[in-house]
């Protein structure tokens, strides 16, 4: 029999959590590059 862990859901939920915010924060800064790059195209071409 396997006894459950006292804390167990909120192990899981901030592991989960964890993941998804560091995967946000990746898109972000992804984004924020290309937002960059975009900008700087745009200025060398006026």
């Amino acid at each position: 029999m396997v006894h459950k862990l006292k804390g167990f859901g909120f192990l899981v939920s901030g592991l989960v959590l964890g993941i998804i915010g560091a995967l946000a924060s990746i898109v972000a800064i992804v984004l924020s590059g290309v937002g960059i790059g975009l900008v700087k195209k745009a200025k060398k071409q006026h």
